[in-house]
């Protein structure tokens, strides 16, 4: 019997298939099991010769939250090894979507913060809408943002890589097209006919073959593969710190640090 997802759900139109995040009531947040699903539905489609275009969405108002409460207090437990296999679990997605051999895009209406920034802006192409937000908090909590921080470096101008990552301030949808972190701003009620037409008009206008080599090609000669390797090794070291342990338990308990009373 086939496996159904219980954090996203697929909708396969035509050349397209559309992954939509399904945890509202979790804001869309991130655990090891939706990984896991997003993975394996990428790895069922990516030889689909059928199949031309993938599309990250939501179901909700939120794209994407981060990480899970419950996943969060999971991973403060971890030894370092542990640490290491579950950030190259997200690593591997994230390896998988800036290598995978069709063009990926997604359609932002809400927050996308932490891991769902990061997920959002590792795609392609990336289409928002007035209403979302965008930003990388991991400071806040005294964490890395490693992972993220391989592929950004590459997106947006230096001095505004450091704004967004050192001061994990929370940036609205024109800016982050103003500084190139995502490629489209339009309103809630254009966008889904805006992301069909250029759907469209890129199935139509070009070679999926070209894409598959053009994204390879991109990735080497960013030299991703070293860093994305090195950056889960930051990661599960970041994980291990009083600063990370404090954070967390202050997120987990909903009460706020003050950083320059240390």
């Amino acid at each position: 019997m086939k496996e159904i997802p219980q954090h996203i759900k697929i909708e396969v139109n035509s050349q397209v298939v559309n992954i939509i995040f399904n945890r509202p009531e979790k804001r869309n947040a991130l655990n090891s099991q939706m990984i896991d699903e997003i993975q394996k539905t990428l790895n069922t489609y990516k030889k689909n010769k059928k199949i031309k275009i993938i599309l990250f969405s939501s179901n909700s108002t939120v794209f994407c939250a981060g990480a899970d409460i419950k996943y969060l207090q999971k991973i403060k437990d971890f030894s370092f090894e542990e640490n290491v296999k579950d950030s190259k679990k997200l690593m591997t997605l994230f390896k998988t979507i800036l290598l995978y051999p069709k063009l990926i895009i997604s359609k932002i209406n809400g927050p996308a913060i932490a891991g769902g920034c990061g997920l959002a802006t590792a795609c392609d192409i990336t289409f928002a809408t007035e209403k979302s937000v965008f930003g990388y908090p991991e400071v806040r909590i005294g964490f890395i943002p490693a992972l993220v921080s391989t592929f950004l470096t590459h997106k947006i101008n230096g001095t505004k890589l450091r704004e967004l990552l050192l001061t994990g301030k929370t940036i609205d949808s024109k800016t982050a097209e103003d500084i190139g972190l995502v490629n489209y701003v339009y309103k809630s009620s254009e966008i889904d006919q805006k992301v069909d037409d250029f759907i469209k008009k890129t199935i139509k206008k070009t070679s999926i073959d070209s894409i598959a080599e053009i994204k390879k090609m991109i990735y080497l000669w960013l030299e991703l593969e070293k860093k994305l390797e090195k950056s889960a090794v930051l990661n599960a070291e970041s994980r291990k710190t009083d600063n990370f342990k404090k954070g967390i338990a202050a997120f987990l308990n909903k009460t706020k640090i003050d950083w320059g009373k240390q």
